[in-house]
């Protein structure tokens, strides 16, 4: 078997017990030569016991200050001393041969980085697989990943060390971690699919914040290489996600505005709907722009 180090990277916050579910799945590997890198950010829960109760001198343990995970991210895998990096959350799981399995890959296809498929698991054990492909001729990664919904989850992610130091993860976003670090990630280095489902997603029913201004952010910084009908597809998806959260207005505001942007791919019902015009000047005013947009196009 091949003995090339392997740091496992995890950032940890104020967990709970499926800490030590996530702990063993990694003690469980089939391949035994990795460090178990875990970075506290800024707990105010002591981990230390979650640690002990294995006693195992693969495990090792950083506390920063309490930033956010792509913070505690970079720093596991600038402390890492691995030839490879294995992502994986705090509260996801890996199936024994998840580590086997990657560097096989890995090495089989001589490519940089690998995004797998992943197990949804439910409150009540029920399983649900989704899987990852190949890009198609001409598709962006960006494309693939917001059409598809699903595509690099973290725990998947399985790199070189010195492609995942050259790239690190961006500190100042809070979601679409992962979608921003595999489109940067894969501009550069050659990253792949392995279609064999080894990590498992527990579902929880707590609801997660989200910070849509990163997901703004994200987005803007892609734009260029998006397909217009997913670029809309993905703002109104998000519109109605701000609206049941109650976002600001100036959220919902962007998302009617982006969602919006490619008018000739919006039939005049549909745009108005979107729009939504308070009164007939408005409506309007809305009927106007769209029509002249569409001239113009035509015209161009």
């Amino acid at each position: 078997m091949n003995q090339s180090l392997i740091s496992v990277i995890t950032p940890v916050y104020n967990p709970d017990e499926t800490l030590c579910n996530t702990i063993q799945s990694v003690l469980n590997q089939t391949y035994k030569n990795f460090e178990f890198i875990l970075i506290d950010d800024g707990s105010a829960v002591d981990i230390i016991p979650f640690i002990e109760q294995f006693d195992d001198t693969r495990i090792k343990y950083y506390k920063l200050e309490h930033k956010n995970a792509n913070v505690a991210r970079n720093y596991g895998i600038n402390q890492s001393k691995g030839k490879y990096i294995a992502m994986l959350d705090s509260d996801d799981l890996w199936l024994e041969d998840h580590l086997e399995n990657c560097i096989n890959t890995l090495q089989k296809a001589d490519a940089d980085g690998l995004y797998g498929s992943l197990i949804l698991r439910d409150i009540n054990g029920s399983e649900q697989t989704f899987q990852v492909r190949r890009l198609n001729e001409g598709e962006t990664m960006i494309d693939y990943l917001l059409n598809a919904g699903f595509g690099a989850q973290t725990s998947t992610l399985f790199l070189t060390s010195e492609s995942a130091k050259d790239i690190l993860w961006d500190p100042s976003l809070n979601r679409h971690q992962d979608y921003d670090f595999v489109v940067r990630y894969s501009k550069k280095y050659r990253l792949i699919p392995e279609e064999k489902p080894t990590v498992i997603y527990v579902f929880s029913l707590k609801e997660k914040k989200i910070d849509f201004r990163s997901c703004i952010r994200f987005i803007e910084s892609n734009i260029n290489d998006i397909d217009p009908q997913i670029y809309i597809n993905y703002n109104l998806n998000m519109l109605m996600l701000a609206k049941n959260r109650k976002a600001p207005d100036d959220i919902l505001k962007q998302y009617i505005k982006e969602s919006t942007r490619y008018k000739e791919y919006l039939p005049y019902y549909k745009y108005i709907l979107i729009r939504y015009p308070e009164n007939w000047i408005e409506k309007i005013e809305c009927k106007l722009e769209y029509l002249f947009y569409i001239l113009k196009i035509r015209v161009e």
